[in-house]
């Protein structure tokens, strides 16, 4: 124990105030929107109830939709990938894969599956994209073609299968992730309601660390505890924040792993940008603000049916490195659409979204170690009462877990799609995310914030999780 003075006591007073304060305020803000998320997951489910999919599987009137796949060394995934794609119950679409230049079997395993051959085709130059060097169509289904590019980078990547793209929506999706073959009928039977004012939509996908072996019915736990935390984790943010963000106008994440995007409203906004750690929510900030600014009436909605299963990392390294992505990217967002923030003019995007990135995402690594400082500081000085510390933290454990029992039990009334003892392991699971894994999400984005402050633009690839009989390959992190 160390001798208390003058400066460690106001330090411990203001840091005390300052994460109660930031606490509370979060509180507040997560109660009001799990409230607009009980209310618009209420709507949704009575709408899914009335509607007649197959009348729309059936019908010519249909929107088509060009599906693009930007691949980057994922020999082992991209087949399974291209199979759950083309096994679509969708009336027409187109699928584009563009292979970045890679390195490994990649091509030749699709050639291998879908019996390539090479054609020579007008490619559109809408967005400056790196040279395309090949372009193939397969023999054996002929809404498949593969371009063959110079690496650029994901971005690039997708602009140049926008640029290639025939249909008026565009769906772009990860090389690691494995749909359920409804995942275009249900997002597109909303966004065809309304095709006018819709210009992104996003929906609920899982973490699986094999996505491409499960070949289970409905979604499934991975009895894994990383991977089930994070499995928990984008459950938790698409079925409680981002639907309560589809409600109030403010969503402002489509993400990368399945994003549907009007294809005129992308060539307006000139692309997807390289210059960004990641394309996806960078986009979504742009055509918020373009449309805001402009006074021009769009929608850009998240839905809470789970539509995929895409690979997440099995270990903590690999998960640091991911989320620390993440975290680089946001601040980056948050930096360059700074303007936004708290502007009437962008309604509630700029009163309600922004902060929240701001403040929730952006500044929490930040805060949250201050408050293991503090609580360090106070042990060493021996201003901690333990009795009333640890009732405080049983406390905010079980509060913070609120969030992710009421996004597993909206979940569970709309879809009843999980076994009961992966409803029993994820509500288990619940508490125990503030001591497991938020502080390794704590970390990671204390990392990411130094990477940006870095001017850090790597992408940080992670090993593919371990299959039987093979060892992992090094592949880029697709969500």
């Amino acid at each position: 124990m160390i001798e208390p003075t003058p400066a460690l006591a106001t330090f411990l007073r203001i840091a005390l105030i300052t994460t109660f304060a930031y606490a509370a305020t979060l509180a507040l803000y997560v109660a009001g929107m799990l409230a607009v998320a009980i209310a618009e997951s209420r709507f949704r489910r009575r709408q899914d109830d009335v509607e007649d999919y197959e009348a729309v599987r059936g019908s010519r009137y249909t929107i088509p939709v060009s599906v693009i796949v930007a691949a980057f060394n994922e020999e082992g995934m991209i087949v399974p990938a291209i199979d759950s794609l083309l096994g679509q119950v969708y009336p027409e679409m187109e699928l584009i894969v563009v292979d970045d230049g890679s390195t490994d079997g990649t091509l030749a395993a699709i050639d291998a599956a879908y019996d390539l051959e090479p054609r020579q085709e007008f490619l559109r130059d809408n967005i400056a994209t790196k040279p395309v060097r090949t372009l193939y169509h397969s023999r054996t289904d002929p809404r498949l073609t593969v371009l063959v590019k110079a690496n650029g980078g994901k971005a690039d990547s997708l602009n140049c299968g926008v640029n290639f793209a025939r249909y008026l929506y565009l769906c772009t999706v990860d090389a690691d992730t494995i749909f359920a073959s409804d995942a275009l009928l249900k997002a597109m039977t909303l966004v065809g309601k309304d095709p006018e004012r819709i210009v992104a939509a996003s929906s609920l996908f899982g973490i699986s660390l094999t996505p491409e072996s499960d070949t289970r019915e409905g979604p499934r736990l991975n009895q894994h505890l990383l991977g089930d935390f994070q499995h928990l984790d984008l459950m938790r943010s698409f079925v409680a924040y981002r639907t309560a963000w589809t409600r109030l106008s403010c969503m402002l994440c489509v993400s990368g792993a399945f994003a549907l995007w009007r294809r005129d409203v992308i060539l307006e906004a000139g692309g997807f940008s390289p210059a960004f750690t990641c394309e996806d929510i960078e986009m979504t900030f742009r055509i918020h603000e373009r449309f805001r600014r402009e006074g021009r009436p769009y929608r850009i909605i998240s839905l809470p049916n789970m539509v995929a299963q895409t690979e997440g990392p099995r270990s903590a390294r690999s998960l640091i490195s991911q989320r620390a992505r993440w975290q680089r990217v946001t601040l980056e967002t948050i930096w360059h659409y700074r303007s936004m923030l708290g502007r009437a003019r962008y309604g509630s995007v700029g009163l309600v979204g922004v902060p929240y990135y701001l403040l929730f995402e952006c500044l929490a690594p930040v805060l949250q170690l201050l408050s293991f400082v503090a609580l360090l500081v106070a042990v060493l000085v021996g201003a901690l009462a333990w009795p009333t510390y640890l009732a405080f933290l049983g406390a905010v454990t079980f509060g913070t877990a609120i969030p992710t029992t009421i996004a597993v039990g909206l979940h569970d009334a709309g879809f009843r799609d999980y076994r009961v003892r992966d409803l029993v392991r994820m509500l288990v699971l619940g508490p125990l995310d503030l001591l497991i894994y938020r502080p390794i999400l704590m970390y990671a984005g204390l990392r990411g914030t130094w990477e940006f402050l870095q001017k850090d633009r790597r992408w940080n690839k992670f090993e593919r999780n371990t299959r039987s009989g093979r060892a992992p390959a090094a592949h880029a992190a697709s969500i």
